[in-house]
């Protein structure tokens, strides 16, 4: 399954989700992002926000850095940290909500770079949220240009 049809999948997906958790993201900004950076990322949040359903918190913590690092050490343009369902679809513990880690230091990377990290982080959240997330998937990177070059359009 391609990673845009995650996209698309996950906006029919039937969750039980708990009255306690809101859908949406909650964003987070380090104090060091240039304020053109974080304007540029709060539109593109409301831009997801409009256009595609997240039934489930999405915390992003934007992070004032070139990269991260992986637990095996290697060098990422993003995190994402999830707990599994305990019975898929019920999802009811605020304490599982997934959490996306992006540096945002536009020095070395464009902002069409950050947002296809972002991209790639938002196609794990919604193959989380299918239940399809494992080792074995892959982000097609032409998926990614694809909702990249939407957001773009719409501007």
């Amino acid at each position: 399954m391609n990673a845009h049809s995650v996209w698309v999948k996950a906006q029919s997906v039937e969750l039980q989700v708990s009255e306690t958790i809101m859908p949406g993201f909650n964003i987070g900004f380090d104090k060091n992002i240039p304020a053109e950076t974080e304007k540029e990322m709060r539109a593109f949040v409301s831009w997801v926000e409009d256009n595609y359903r997240i039934p489930i918190t999405l915390w992003v913590d934007f992070e004032y850095k070139h990269y991260l690092r992986s637990r095996e050490g290697k060098r990422v343009g993003y995190l994402f940290y999830w707990a599994d369902f305990a019975s898929y679809p019920t999802f009811s513990s605020p304490e599982d909500i997934p959490v996306i880690r992006l540096p945002v230091r536009t020095e070395h990377s464009t902002m069409e770079e950050i947002l296809s990290s972002f991209i790639e982080a938002i196609m794990h959240y919604y193959a989380w949220i299918c239940n399809e997330l494992n080792d074995e998937f892959v982000v097609d990177q032409e998926d990614v240009e694809e909702i990249l070059r939407a957001y773009l359009r719409s501007r």
